[in-house]
């Protein structure tokens, strides 16, 4: 019945958490932003947020935003964070972004119940086509 526990689901409450604390002061930026901003990145950060707040309430259905965050982030380190790094040809912003952006991938890979993706995303039978 109980397919995660309670422990575990508390700790998703816990990671939504700091991202809302941790996206709060750019969410904050979307009241106040210059006319010609693209904002692309504040509207998507912002997303974001608000999918946390809702991941307080229902942690296991916002199981596929830690998917989202653990895959785009990782994409990133691996493409565009660490190459700069290791060439040295990284902006004074990559120090910020290596932790920012690198280390949340292994907070989340350990938050996510990786069983529970196991059974209900890749066991279970997909929904019908017609």
């Amino acid at each position: 019945m109980n397919e995660v526990s309670l422990a575990r689901l508390y700790v998703i409450r816990l990671t939504a958490l700091l991202a809302i604390y941790g996206l709060f002061s750019t969410v904050v930026t979307l009241v106040d932003h210059a006319p010609s901003d693209r904002g692309v990145h504040k509207a998507l950060i912002s997303g974001l947020w608000l999918m946390a707040l809702f991941a307080l309430r229902y942690p296991l259905k916002m199981v596929p935003i830690l998917l989202f965050e653990l895959v785009w982030k990782t994409v990133w380190l691996l493409a565009f964070g660490l190459p700069q790094w290791w060439s040295g040809t990284g902006s004074p912003q990559l120090r910020q972004d290596l932790w920012g952006i690198g280390a949340f991938p292994l907070v989340v890979a350990l938050v996510i119940p990786w069983s529970y993706i196991w059974r209900h995303y890749v066991k279970a039978p997909g929904e019908r086509w017609r």
